[in-house]
C-alpha cells in the first residue's frame, strides 16, 4: 500500500476542522435562534456546548455570560417569591437550579455572578424546604401513608444537606420501612415485610438499631411464610421414553436438586431428597409415573405445602447432513503407501420439554401445571475407515476422530447442556410459581 501524500493529509485535516467549525457556528446560531424566543435555559446550554466545543467562540462566551446572568436574577427572583409564599421547596428547587447552571457554565469558563447574600439565602431556603419536608413526612406517617412519607423523605435526597440533615433523613427513611415491614407481617404479607425489612438495613446498616428490628422482621417472616416444597423423581413419557437416552431423567432430577435448588430463594423450602426417598420406599414407589395420589400421599407424609411432579414430554435430536471430507494417511510400517479415510463432520440439535404439576396436599389439587423446554447443540467430528485405524500414521487429534469412547462423551456432554439448561429453567419456574401463593 503506497503512503498517502502529505498534501492529502493536510487537506483531509483541514477538511474536519472546516466540518466542525460548521457544526459549532450551526449550534451558536440555535442559541441565538433560542434566546430570541425568550427560552433562555435552552440557549444557555447550546452556548454552553459551543464553548466545550470551541473554547475561543468569544461570541458564545459572552452571550452566556449575558443569558446565565438573567437566568440566575430570575431563579433568584421566584425563590424569593416562593420564600414570601412559605413555598420553600419551590424556593429550593430554584436555588437547585441556580447552582447547577453556575456549575456547568464554570465547566466552560465563564462564572456567573451572585449576590453577597445568596449564601446565606441559599442555606435558609434549603433548612426551610428540608423542615417543611419533615413535617409532612411525619404527618403521614402518624396516618401510616408509608409510601407518601417516604417520598417527602426522599425529596430531600437531592439537597446539599449537611452531614446532619443527611442522617435524620436516613433514620426517617429507614424508620418508615421498618413501621411498614411491621404492619406487613401483621397482614400476613411475609414477602413484603421481608422486602420492606430489606430496604431499611440497605439505608442505615445491618447493625443499626433499626437494622437490628430489620434482621428480626425478616427471620420471623422466612419462618411464617416460607413454602415446604417436596420434588418427586422424574420420569420419561412412553412417547419419549423412546428416543430419550437411558437414564436421563434421573440425570435432570439430580441436577435440579443438587445444583439449582440447594441454595433456594427465600420463603421457598425445599424437602430434603433423603426424606422423599425413604417415603417412597416406604410406599413402594420404585421408579416411573408418580400419580397425583402418590404424590399427594408423600406431601402429607411430609408436611409438604406442595409436592411438584414431573416428567420428560419430549426429547428430539436432529443430526445434521454430514460434510464429508476424503483424507490419506501413510502405513505405519510402510510410509512408503498411503491409505484413505473419511471424516464427518455434521451438527447435533437437541431438544427437550419437560411438564410438572404443582401439588396442594391438603386439597389434593392440582394448582398449576406449566412447560418447560430447552435445546442444546455442538458440532461432532469423527473418522471412518474400512480396516483397522491404528494402522494408519495419524497425528494425535486425528487419533481422536476414531475414538469411539471420545465420540461417548460427546454425546454425553452434549446432554448434560441440555440437562443443565432445563433444570435451571425447572427451578427457575418452579420458585415463580410457588411464590405466586407467598403474599
Amino acid at each position: 500500500m503506497k503512503p498517502r501524500p502529505f498534501s492529502t493529509i493536510v487537506c483531509v485535516f483541514l477538511l474536519m476542522a472546516l466540518v466542525g467549525c460548521a457544526s459549532v457556528e450551526k449550534r451558536y446560531k440555535k442559541g441565538q435562534e433560542l434566546e430570541s424566543k425568550g427560552r433562555l435555559e435552552e440557549a444557555a446550554q447550546r452556548y454552553i456546548t459551543v464553548l466545550a466545543k470551541d473554547p475561543s467562540m468569544e461570541d458564545a462566551r459572552q452571550r452566556l455570560a449575558d443569558v446565565g446572568s438573567r437566568l440566575v436574577e430570575d431563579y433568584l427572583a421566584r425563590a424569593q417569591a416562593d420564600e414570601a409564599d412559605g413555598l420553600f421547596e419551590n424556593a429550593a428547587e430554584a436555588i437547585a437550579r441556580i447552582d447547577s447552571l453556575r456549575g456547568r457554565t464554570s465547566q466552560v469558563g465563564v462564572t456567573l455572578a451572585v449576590p453577597e447574600s445568596y449564601a446565606d439565602f441559599r442555606r435558609d431556603m434549603i433548612d426551610a424546604a428540608v423542615t417543611s419536608l419533615f413535617r409532612q413526612g411525619e404527618d403521614l406517617e402518624k396516618a401510616g401513608n408509608w409510601p407518601e412519607a417516604l417520598r417527602r423523605y426522599d425529596r430531600m435526597l437531592p439537597y446539599p444537606l449537611s452531614p446532619d440533615q443527611r442522617r435524620q433523613v436516613d433514620e426517617a427513611r429507614g424508620e418508615v420501612f421498618i413501621q411498614w415491614a411491621e404492619q406487613d407481617m401483621a397482614r400476613g404479607s411475609f414477602r413484603s415485610a421481608f422486602g420492606h425489612a430489606q430496604s431499611a438495613m440497605e439505608i442505615l446498616g445491618p447493625d443499626s438499631r433499626p437494622g437490628a428490628e430489620g434482621r428480626a422482621i425478616q427471620k420471623a417472616a422466612l419462618e411464617a411464610g416460607t413454602k415446604t416444597v417436596a420434588v418427586l423423581p422424574f420420569w420419561a413419557d412412553p412417547g419419549a421414553g423412546n428416543r430419550a437416552p437411558r437414564g436421563i431423567e434421573g440425570r435432570l432430577y439430580d441436577t435440579l436438586l443438587y445444583e439449582h435448588m440447594d441454595a433456594p430463594v427465600p420463603f421457598v423450602g425445599p424437602i430434603d431428597r433423603g426424606a422423599i426417598h425413604r417415603e417412597l420406599t416406604r410406599l413402594r414407589v420404585r421408579s416411573g409415573e408418580i400419580t397425583s395420589q402418590t404424590a399427594t400421599l408423600v406431601g402429607l407424609a411430609l408436611n409438604a405445602d406442595f409436592v411438584v411432579v414431573g416428567w420428560i414430554e419430549s426429547y428430539l435430536q436432529e443430526d445434521g447432513v454430514p460434510e464429508e471430507t476424503p483424507r490419506k494417511a501413510f502405513l505405519r510400517k510402510d510410509r512408503s503407501k498411503a491409505d484413505a479415510y473419511t471424516e464427518k463432520r455434521y451438527t447435533v440439535k437437541l431438544a427437550g420439554e419437560v411438564m410438572y404439576r404443582i401439588i396442594d396436599p391438603a386439597s389434593r389439587r392440582v394448582v398449576d401445571e406449566e412447560t418447560v423446554t430447552a435445546a442444546a447443540s455442538a458440532q461432532f467430528r469423527r473418522a471412518y475407515y474400512d480396516g483397522d485405524y491404528t494402522t494408519l500414521e495419524l497425528s494425535r487429534e486425528e487419533r481422536t476422530l476414531f475414538d469411539k469412547e471420545g465420540w461417548l462423551r460427546a454425546e454425553e456432554e452434549l446432554q448434560a447442556s441440555l440437562v443443565g439448561k432445563l433444570a435451571e429453567r425447572i427451578a427457575a419456574s418452579v420458585f415463580e410459581r410457588v411464590l405466586r401463593f407467598v403474599r
